[in-house]
C-alpha cells in the first residue's frame, strides 16, 4: 500500500499539469471546475485509508443516514485486501486535480484576457514597469516582456499588475531585466490568432508597439538591484579577462546570459544537443549551494541558520540568473530538500521534483506551456528514474564515465519525445557530445568564475585563472564544432501530440524495465535490433536518386531547392527565410553533405536559413554574387561562412562549375548592377544545372534588366524545369519565359504576402509557353524527378 501511496505527489503534479493544458478547450466556467476539484479532494480525503478521524464524522455526520451510508460504501475495502482503496484514492485524487488544474488554468486565462490594457486596445498609452527579460534584437527591431505597474491613457491613470509584449523598430534600449522603463506607444491585441494565443498562454495580456522608450533606472526591489549589480560586476570582469567568443560562452554557462554569445557557437551547441548547457539548471544551483553549505558547516552554524543561509543563497541565485524556468525548478527543488532536511523528514528526489513542479504551476500556471520548463522537468525526472540503472548496466566503463554516460543517456531519453513533438528532430550525436563535454563543464565554470572573483583582488592571478579556464572553454567549443557536422543521422518526426504521447509511453516502459533489473526479453531485443533501421530509415532511403531530382521546399515567401544526382552530388540553391526549417528538412531527408551551396542574392527570404545549414552539414563550396548589399540576414550569412571556414566564390556569367556528375553554368550576372529598381534582385546568380540533356534553370529573383542582358548575350536559357523568377512577381519578360520553354514551372511562394505574388499575367504567360505551373503555397514541397519516361512530379504537403 505504501508503494502505491508514494505515487500521490507525482500523480498530483502530473494531473494538475494535464488540467492546465486542457484549460483552453474546456467548457464551462472556471469556478465550476475548481468546485469539482475541491469536492474531489474531499472525497479523496474521505477515501484515504489510515487511522485518522473520519472527516464526515468530524463534521457531525454519523454512520446513519445518507451521508453515513455513502461514506461506508466508498470506504469499504474491496475483496482482496487494502490495495484497492488506495488505488481508488489515487484515481479520485487524479480526477480531482485534473479538474482543479482546468479551473486554475481557466481562472488564469480569464484574468489575463480581462486585463485592463486589453480594454484600452487599440489605443495610445503610456506604461511604466519593469523588464522581465533583457531586450532581444529582432529583424528590424527588438522586443521584450514588460511587467506593467502604471498605465496612463486619455481615459485615466491606473495601477496594474499586468504583462505586456513590447516591440519597436531600431536598436534595443540600454536596459537589462529588472530595469524600470517608461514606454509610450500603441497597445493592441495581435491580429494573428496564433501569436495572440501564444501570448495569452504565457500570461501576456497585449502587445505594445513602442514609439518612445525611457530608462527610469534600476529595479525598485533591493534584492533585484543587488542581483543586477552582481551580474553587471561578474559580466564586466569576464568580458575584461576573456576574448569575446569565450566570454560569451562563459556568461551563458554561468548565468544563462546569451546576450554576448557568438552566433556560430550558439548554432553549434544547439545542433549537437548541448544547448542545455547555455541555460542555468540544477547543476549550477548545486555548484553555488555546495560551497555555501560547506562554509556554514565549517563555521558550525546551527540547522536553522544553515537553512536560512541555504534558502537565501538559492533565492538570490534564482534572481541573479533571471528566474528562467529551469533554474526556478532547480531552486524550488533545492529549497524543498533543505526544508525537508531541517525538519528531519527528507524526501525522495522524485517527490521533491513533483512537489516543486506542483508548487510552481500553482504560482504561475503559464509555466506549463514553457518548453524550457517541460524539458527541464522531463530531463530531471528521467535522470532520477534511469541514470543509476543505466550506469549499472555499463559495467565495462570506468565508474565515473558510466555515471556520466548514464545521466546523459537518461536525460536524452526523457526529453526526446518532447523534442520530436515540438522541434521534430533530435541529433544522435548529442549523446556522445554530452559525454565528451561533461568533464569540461565544471572546470570551465569554476575556473571562469574564480578568475572573475580574483579580478577584484589581483589582476595577475585573475589572468592566470582565465588562461586555465580557456582550456576547457576551448575544448567545449571544439566538441560542439566537430560534432555538429559529424556524419551521424538525426531522428526526425512529423511532430504533434501523438508523437509525444507514444514517446512518453515508451520512455515510461523503458524506465520500468531498467528499474526492475530484469534481463531483456526477446521482444525488446528484437525492437532493439530493429530500432537502428527505424532511426536511420531516412538516411538509408536517401541514397542517390535514379535520375536528376529537384526538391523545391515549401518555405513560404522565399526560395530553397535541393538538387541531387545519381552520382551523389548535392546542390542547395537558397535556404529560405526561416532560420532552421531547411536545415531540419535536409537532415530529415538523410542529407550528409552539401557539395555546393548557392546564395542567389542577399535577401533574407533566400539566405536566412544558411547559417543553420552550415552548422549542421559539411559544405564543399559556397557561391554568391559578392555584390555590396548589407542587410542583417546577409551579414549573418557571411559571418556563418567565415566561422565555418567555408570556401566561397563570386562567379560571373560564362563560368562553369563541375559538381560531381552535374554541370552548373553561370548565366548571370556579368557584373553587379547599379541604378536599377532592385539591384540585389538583378544581381541574382542565374544557374543552369544539367545532367546530360536534363536541364533545370534557377534564375533567383532576376528581374527584367537581368533577363534582358541574358537575352541580348544569347545565353542558353532553355530548360526542362524552371524555378519561376521572383516568386511569380510582375518582373519577368514574356520573351524570357518563352525562351526557357520549360515543361514544368515551379513558383516558390507563400500566402499571404504583401506583394501579390504570383501575378496572374505571369502564370498565364507560363501556361501560354506550354508549362505546367506548380505552386508551393498550394502543394507544399514539389519534387521533380527526371526519368526515361519523362518528368515525374510529386508533392508533399
Amino acid at each position: 500500500m505504501s508503494d502505491v501511496g508514494g505515487w500521490r505527489l507525482p500523480l498530483a503534479s502530473v494531473a494538475f499539469a494535464l488540467g492546465l493544458l486542457a484549460a483552453p478547450r474546456a467548457p464551462g466556467p472556471w469556478w465550476a471546475w475548481l468546485g469539482t476539484g475541491a469536492v474531489g479532494l474531499l472525497a479523496a480525503a474521505a477515501l484515504a485509508p489510515g487511522g485518522r478521524e473520519d472527516p464526515l464524522r468530524r463534521a457531525g455526520f454519523g454512520d446513519r443516514g445518507l451521508a453515513g451510508h455513502a461514506r461506508l460504501a466508498l470506504s469499504r475495502p474491496a475483496v482482496g485486501g487494502g490495495r484497492a482503496p488506495t488505488i481508488a484514492v489515487l484515481l479520485v485524487l487524479g480526477v480531482a486535480l485534473v479538474a482543479g488544474g482546468v479551473g486554475w488554468g481557466a481562472l488564469h486565462r480569464a484574468r489575463v484576457s480581462g486585463a485592463l490594457v486589453r480594454t484600452l486596445a487599440p489605443g495610445r498609452v503610456e506604461v511604466e514597469g519593469e523588464l522581465r527579460v533583457d531586450p532581444r534584437p529582432r529583424p528590424r527591431g527588438w522586443s521584450a516582456i514588460l511587467d506593467a505597474r502604471t498605465v496612463r491613457s486619455e481615459e485615466g491613470i491606473w495601477a496594474v499588475r499586468e504583462t505586456l509584449w513590447v516591440s519597436a523598430y531600431g536598436e534595443p534600449p540600454p536596459a537589462v531585466r529588472g530595469d524600470r522603463l517608461r514606454v509610450l506607444g500603441t497597445v493592441r491585441v495581435p491580429e494573428d490568432a496564433g501569436f495572440a494565443e501564444s501570448l495569452l498562454r504565457r500570461g501576456i495580456a497585449a502587445q505594445l508597439s513602442a514609439s518612445e522608450v525611457e530608462l527610469l533606472g534600476p529595479s525598485a526591489n533591493p534584492a533585484i538591484r543587488a542581483a543586477q549589480a552582481v551580474r553587471a560586476l561578474v559580466g564586466a570582469q569576464i568580458r575584461t579577462l576573456f576574448p569575446p567568443r569565450e566570454a560569451g560562452l562563459l556568461l551563458g554557462l554561468a548565468l544563462g546570459d546569451d546576450s554576448g554569445l557568438d552566433e556560430g557557437v550558439e548554432r553549434d551547441f544547439r545542433a549537437t544537443g548541448l544547448g542545455h548547457l547555455l541555460v542555468v539548471s540544477g547543476g549550477n544551483v548545486a555548484m553555488v549551494l555546495a560551497p555555501v553549505l560547506a562554509l556554514a558547516l565549517a563555521l558550525r552554524l546551527g540547522r536553522w541558520w544553515r537553512l536560512v543561509l541555504g534558502l537565501s543563497t538559492v533565492a538570490f541565485f534564482v534572481v541573479l540568473t533571471g528566474a528562467e524556468p529551469s533554474v526556478m525548478r532547480a531552486g524550488v527543488m533545492a529549497g524543498l530538500a533543505l526544508a525537508g532536511g531541517y525538519l528531519g523528514r527528507p524526501r525522495s528526489a522524485g517527490s521533491v521534483l513533483a512537489g516543486a513542479v506542483l508548487a510552481l504551476l500553482v504560482l504561475d500556471p503559464a509555466l506549463v506551456w514553457s518548453v524550457g520548463f517541460q524539458l527541464s522537468v522531463g530531463a530531471t525526472a528521467s535522470m532520477i528514474a534511469m541514470a543509476t540503472p543505466i550506469a549499472e548496466r555499463l559495467r565495462l566503463l570506468p565508474r565515473p564515465v558510466a555515471l556520466a554516460a548514464g545521466a546523459t543517456l537518461a536525460a536524452q531519453i526523457g526529453v526526446t519525445p518532447l523534442l520530436l513533438s515540438v522541434f521534430h528532430e533530435v541529433p544522435l550525436s548529442t549523446i556522445l557530445a554530452n559525454v565528451l563535454a561533461f568533464p569540461a563543464v565544471s572546470p570551465a565554470l569554476l575556473l571562469g568564475l574564480s578568475a572573475a572573483g580574483l579580478g577584484l583582488i589581483s589582476p595577475t592571478l585573475a589572468r592566470g585563472a582565465a588562461l586555465l579556464a580557456r582550456l576547457p572553454l576551448g575544448y567545449l567549443e571544439a566538441v560542439a564544432d566537430r560534432m555538429s557536422t559529424a556524419p551521424v543521422p538525426w531522428v526526425t518526426s512529423g511532430g504533434g501530440p501523438v508523437v509525444l504521447v507514444v514517446g512518453l509511453a515508451l520512455v515510461i516502459r523503458l524506465a520500468a524495465w531498467l528499474r526492475s533489473g530484469r534481463r531483456l526479453r526477446r521482444g525488446w531485443l528484437a525492437l532493439g535490433v530493429a530500432l537502428p533501421v527505424v532511426v536511420w530509415s531516412s538516411a538509408l532511403g536517401a541514397g542517390p536518386p535514379s535520375g536528376l531530382t529537384v526538391r523545391f521546399f515549401d518555405v513560404g515567401q522565399g526560395d530553397a531547392a535541393l538538387v541531387t544526382s545519381p552520382g551523389g552530388a548535392t546542390v542547395l540553391v537558397d535556404a529560405g527565410p526561416d532560420p532552421t526549417q531547411v536545415a531540419t528538412e535536409l537532415v530529415g531527408l538523410g542529407v550528409k553533405r552539401i557539395d555546393l551551396a548557392v546564395a542567389t542574392h542577399p535577401h533574407a527570404d533566400h539566405v536566412a536559413g544558411f547559417p543553420d545549414v552550415f552548422a549542421r552539414l559539411p559544405v564543399g563550396l559556397v557561391i554568391e554574387p559578392g555584390c555590396d548589399e548589407p542587410s542583417p540576414a546577409y551579414d549573418a550569412f557571411l559571418r556563418a561562412v567565415g566561422e565555418e571556414r567555408l570556401p566561397v566564390r563570386h562567379p560571373r556569367a560564362g563560368e562553369v562549375l563541375s559538381v560531381g556528375d552535374l554541370r552548373v553554368e553561370v548565366l548571370a550576372p556579368a557584373a553587379c548592377f547599379e541604378g536599377t529598381d532592385s539591384d540585389p534582385n538583378n544581381d541574382s546568380l542565374v544557374l543552369r544545372v544539367s545532367l546530360g540533356e536534363d536541364v533545370v534553370l534557377f534564375p533567383g529573383d532576376a528581374e527584367e534588366p537581368s533577363q534582358e542582358a541574358m537575352l541580348a548575350a544569347g545565353a542558353a536559357i532553355a530548360a526542362d524545369v524552371l524555378k519561376v523568377p521572383h516568386h511569380g512577381g510582375d518582373t519577368s519578360l514574356e520573351p524570357f519565359l518563352r525562351g526557357v520553354g520549360a515543361e514544368v514551372a515551379v513558383v516558390s511562394v507563400g500566402q499571404p504576402n504583401d506583394y501579390g505574388h504570383p501575378v496572374p499575367s505571369v502564370l498565364a504567360a507560363l501556361r501560354d509557353a506550354g508549362a505546367t505551373v506548380l505552386r508551393t503555397d498550394r502543394l507544399g514541397d514539389v519534387v521533380v524527378t527526371f526519368s526515361p519516361e519523362g518528368l515525374l512530379l510529386a508533392s508533399e504537403p
